[in-house]
């Protein structure tokens, strides 16, 4: 992802440098200047590019930690060098020594000068043809300065930062007793802070039916609900019930009821005759089959 940003940026260059090339004649070329009018449109085009490419994104991307988006801006801006630094001596290129790769590559380096110089052409008209020409030579510098400066900065301010938190005793210095490391030991024998409140701690891991029924029975037990198979269960012992004799008063004997009656086919039942002394009440009661209805 990161050398995405650099491949899009370098090719973004390129391609809008390529749309000035469009506006012919090319204003600036490796022989000279070529003069002629820009339009309004080419004037806002070159100082939208100028602005853009040359001071916002060297500061956004440094700002914004996005060093890739500067090393694009770098690598473009190293191609406005290229043809002053390698172009071949004029021998090389003309007359009895000329040699064909050396007129290839004169040609190529050419093409490059006229493609980086293209987009900043129209700014000639408000700033000048030397400061215009010089905006192309920026890019490499201003890309790199960001970058290194952000760092500085951010490297200092972290160490200001960190001095002013650190303790500081009367002396200036910092006091060795706080700053110093803790040994091993100290901080196996150090004693945990009491919390207070509720302390709710999240189980690191689903639980599986079987620990959820054990610790419900680990709860039970604490309550004393629950019996533990594996222990001997003790039976209470019923004490022994004593066979009395009880007496029955005359007043305490069963009154006599009547013969059951025999009425619309249906047998009511009462208690047997009280014993005569002939042993009558200890006689069977035949019952007849049901009626149909």
């Amino acid at each position: 992802m990161r050398r995405d940003y650099f491949t899009c940026v370098f090719l973004g260059l390129v391609a809008g440098a390529l749309m000035f090339v469009c506006f012919k004649p090319l204003y600036f070329t490796f022989q000279g200047i070529v003069p002629r009018i820009f339009t309004v449109f080419e004037i806002l085009m070159s100082l939208l590019y100028t602005v853009f490419f040359v001071f916002f994104l060297p500061f956004f991307g440094a700002y914004r930690k996005k060093t890739w988006v500067n090393f694009g801006l770098a690598a473009y801006g190293f191609l406005a060098f290229v043809p002053k630094w390698f172009y071949p001596a004029p021998e090389a290129i003309t007359g009895d020594n000329a040699n064909l790769i050396s007129s290839l590559f004169a040609m190529l380096l050419r093409g490059i000068y006229d493609m980086v110089q293209a987009p900043f052409a129209a700014t000639s008209a408000l700033i000048g043809d030397k400061a215009a020409m010089a905006l192309a030579y920026w890019i490499l510098p201003l890309s790199l300065l960001w970058v290194l400066f952000f760092k500085v900065a951010r490297f200092y301010r972290n160490a200001y930062l960190t001095e002013q938190l650190a303790p500081r005793t009367a002396h200036g210095e910092a006091d060795p007793a706080i700053e110093r490391k803790p040994k091993p030991e100290e901080i196996i024998n150090k004693p945990e802070p009491e919390v207070l409140g509720t302390v709710i701690q999240a189980p690191s891991s689903a639980a599986s039916p079987e620990e959820v029924a054990k610790e419900a029975i680990r709860s039970r037990m604490a309550n004393g609900n629950v019996k533990i198979s594996g222990e001997p269960q003790q039976k209470k012992v019923r004490p022994p019930v004593r066979k009395v004799n009880v007496r029955l008063n005359a007043s305490d004997e069963a009154i006599p009821l009547a013969a059951p009656k025999k009425e619309d086919g249906v047998i009511h039942l009462g208690p047997p005759p009280a014993d005569s002394g002939n042993g009558a009440s200890d006689g069977v009661i035949r019952l007849g089959p049901p009626r149909e209805n």
